[in-house]
């Protein structure tokens, strides 16, 4: 069974217009249970094993702010950081097991998204991949670097090392709520840094693209085209030095550190308005309160990578308007 153990040491203070609250916790997960992926020829996709020793540490900090405050009027603003480590200890046999049957998944041919592997000392969310020196400018393929350091055409799933982590090393939120003379707004936004993501859309709907369908204008300014050309992804006809001519490319693009990018993200999370009609209004209407109020879910994001939302299910952007009456 799961087991867990944590050690947490927190402070919870106020002082002045500021409240504060802080933890620092590690945790330590004995026997950590995770669902393993499993080919769909089985009859179903995952199955749950037991993963070993994990460990987890961070911190968690909440403080609040009264900035200005006269009789209902008021301004306060609101900062929360978060962050996790966590460390694979020991690793159990059957998870050792998984980690060879991945290897031959990621060589595949058929397979070009990074596979999940498991190593003591290594984060749970690690991205394995092979390393890239990105495209060569004189034939249009990717030069690989194998972990003796020599550089190759070739594509080889042993060569795969640890080329980020899909967990940020800090996440959190931040605010600003007040209101002046029956007028009320806050905003809510949430931020996360440190981590990185591997840009699947990009392999899908570029290098990898059925050039049977509509296709991204990236595949035709993108590509590289000609010898000597700097190019972010590489050639649909690239150069073959074997045969001293060019032929067309249709392997997938596998698991390559070149798709792994810095992800740094700022969302404007919520907006909140609202006015409470004065007292004649309310007294003519017979009411005791009457508010009217404005609400607005993922307003917009601001991202180092260029995130494209909604490539398989529509993305929403949702907005609502209120009117409330107590009696």
């Amino acid at each position: 069974w799961e087991s867990k153990f944590d050690y947490n040491i927190g402070l919870d203070t106020k002082i002045g217009g500021l409240s504060l609250r802080f933890d620092y916790y590690e945790n330590y997960t004995e026997n950590l249970i995770t669902d393993v992926s499993l080919p769909y020829s089985n009859g179903f996709d995952s199955v749950k094993e037991n993963l070993g020793k994990v460990k987890n540490s961070g911190i968690d900090a909440n403080a609040t702010y009264l900035i200005w405050s006269n009789g209902t009027n008021f301004l306060n603003v609101n900062f929360g950081i978060a962050t996790n480590t966590n460390k694979i200890v020991e690793l159990s046999n059957a998870m050792r097991s998984f980690n060879e049957s991945q290897e031959e998944l990621a060589a595949d041919e058929e397979n070009n998204t990074p596979v999940l592997r498991y190593e003591d000392g290594m984060s749970m969310n690690a991205i394995w991949a092979v390393q890239s020196a990105g495209i060569d400018p004189a034939s249009g393929r990717e030069i690989f670097i194998n972990k003796d350091g020599s550089t190759t055409y070739e594509w080889d799933a042993t060569q795969m090392v640890v080329v980020g982590d899909n967990n940020p090393k800090y996440r959190g939120v931040v605010g600003i709520s007040g209101e002046y003379e029956r007028f009320g707004l806050s905003v809510t936004a949430r931020y996360l840094g440190g981590g990185q993501l591997y840009n699947q859309t990009l392999v899908d709907k570029v290098e990898n693209v059925d050039m049977n369908y509509n296709v991204d204008e990236r595949v035709l300014t993108g590509r590289w085209q000609y010898q000597g050309q700097q190019s972010y992804f590489r050639g649909i006809r690239v150069f073959n030095y074997a045969t001293n001519g060019y032929t067309f490319d249709r392997s997938l693009t596998k698991p390559t550190s070149r798709f792994v990018q810095d992800r740094n993200e700022l969302d404007i999370a919520a907006i909140s308005a609202y006015y409470d009609f004065g007292k004649s209004i309310n007294k003519a209407l017979g009411l005791e309160r009457l508010r009217l109020g404005f609400n607005m879910n993922n307003v917009v994001k601001f991202s180092t990578i260029e995130i494209e939302r909604g490539t398989l299910y529509p993305f929403s952007r949702t907005m609502s308007f209120s009117l409330t009456a107590t009696f």
